[in-house]
């Protein structure tokens, strides 16, 4: 029944907007364009709206009652004082799931939160599921459907479970500059009804979700959570943002959501004894994303590391001890091999710094060298793009990519560019190969400890 009703949702039938408008300054007309921009939506669409008679050469209705065909699911985006009627209409039309947009409810004042809990009462006794309110909606980028009233991101495998509708839309965009698709994306904003461990129970039941991600600001059903999210672990890796961890950040977060922030350090214990991956920041949760959405965890921990940077070099062996990283001791048979490939000047120690006038070939050669080797389990490819001598700026990116593809992926590879974000040849390459670019040494470097920790939580559920 769960996951038949949280279907509904994602691959509705019909869908009701209820407060649409033509006015482009009001959200409702921002929820209707995004899911009409998709000429090829399955879904059957009903415009409900006082002010417009007709939405992009579109019939309006005036109530939902006045729609005669089944509704499975309603938007709301009426304002406050109006919803709860709304709801009335959408429990004698016997919709399946109701989408409450609307903010000025439990986020407010305790006003809000009694109206919550009626609204939510009666939608209970009809049988009707209930996101929301206060929140931005939906979204399946799998059909291309856009239920929410902020951008639609590039398709994927990511999903994602959002307390913040804004921060997914920051997120969204940080997605699109490293090359990592959404499948899904749902923010719950109050969370009067559907919680986070529905969506994670569904989200991993979805074969199109490869990796979920969850921002939190409060949790009402911790154990149940847990529970949830250590079932989930063994299947897909889940990442974990928490917001609200310090005294202010909760006071902000009980006044974004209308709830009392989760204690910090037993959500972060909890999180961890699930096997899931806690963030610290915003940007440690961007790589994590990325990371995990493309690169397979490694057999062992030894790390290979070739560079044209001594400088990035040292950056990133300060990062080595930060993150208890292991670097590997290139052999002599190693050494021989790469011998050929570089200068004279080049010390053959790891890091391997082959110096400013490092090639394509270079990197390819060596790179495929380090993929062949049994005693490296993981290749940093790093770079500081030169512009000098006429090297191309996406050079040495191909010559890491075609050793990697020519020694069948077996390993990960850690791709560091440093401060490289502006060189869309990049990621056109990245996009293409599927996989990411990191652009800081600690970037790499945290990437490589997910999947160490990954590759450890695996083996111990294997084993247990």
């Amino acid at each position: 029944m769960l996951k038949f009703m949280l279907y509904n949702f994602f691959y509705p039938k019909s869908i009701a907007i209820i407060g649409a408008t033509a006015n482009p300054k009001k959200f409702g007309n921002a929820v209707t364009t995004n899911i009409l921009k998709n000429k090829d939506i399955k879904s059957e669409v009903f415009l409900i709206s006082h002010g417009s008679k007709e939405i992009q050469g579109i019939k309006t209705y005036d109530s939902l009652l006045d729609v005669q065909d089944e509704v499975e699911i309603a938007i709301i985006l009426v304002p406050a004082n109006f919803v709860e009627s709304v709801v009335d209409q959408c429990i004698e039309k016997q919709v399946k799931g109701i989408i409450i947009v609307t903010s000025g409810f439990g986020e407010v004042d305790e006003a809000g939160k009694i109206k919550e809990k009626q609204i939510v009462g009666k939608c209970k006794k009809a049988g009707i599921r209930v996101i929301g309110p206060n929140c931005v909606g939906i979204q399946n980028a799998d059909i291309g459907l856009n239920a929410s009233f902020i951008q639609t991101p590039p398709q994927g495998e990511v999903s994602m479970i959002s307390q913040s509708g804004s921060f997914g839309c920051a997120v969204f965009y940080e997605m699109e500059r490293d090359v990592v698709g959404c499948s899904k994306f749902a923010n719950i904003g109050n969370a009067v009804d559907v919680s986070f461990d529905e969506f994670l129970s569904f989200f991993t039941q979805d074969e199109n979700t490869k990796t979920i991600c969850i921002y939190i600001e409060t949790l009402t059903h911790g154990r149940k959570f847990y529970d949830t999210l250590k079932e989930i672990t063994r299947i897909k890796p889940v990442i974990v943002l928490k917001g609200g961890k310090t005294i202010t950040g909760m006071l902000a977060a009980q006044s974004h959501t209308g709830s009392i922030a989760s204690n910090y350090e037993i959500l972060k214990t909890a999180v961890k004894q699930a096997g899931a991956i806690m963030c610290e920041d915003v940007s440690d949760f961007i790589t994590a994303i990325k990371t995990l959405s493309f690169l397979v965890p490694p057999e062992g921990e030894n790390v290979g590391i070739l560079t044209n940077s001594g400088g990035n070099a040292v950056f990133f062996s300060d990062n080595v001890d930060k993150f208890n990283l292991k670097l590997a001791e290139f052999s002599d048979t190693l050494k021989e091999k790469i011998s050929p490939h570089l200068i004279s000047l080049v010390q053959k120690i790891n890091p391997l710094d082959m110096i400013g006038v490092a090639e394509e070939e270079q990197y390819y050669y060596v790179a495929k060298e380090m993929f062949e080797d049994k005693g490296i389990d993981i290749v940093v490819g790093s770079a500081v793009i030169p512009p000098f001598l006429g090297m191309k700026s996406d050079e040495h990116f191909r010559g890491l990519i075609r050793a990697w593809n020519e020694t069948g992926r077996k390993k990960p590879l850690i791709p560091l560019f440093l401060f490289s974000e502006g060189f869309d040849e990049l990621k056109e390459i990245a996009r293409k190969e599927k996989i990411p670019i990191f652009y800081t040494p600690h970037e790499a470097a945290y990437a490589i400890k997910l999947l160490i920790l990954r590759k450890k939580f695996l083996n111990h559920k294997s084993n247990s």
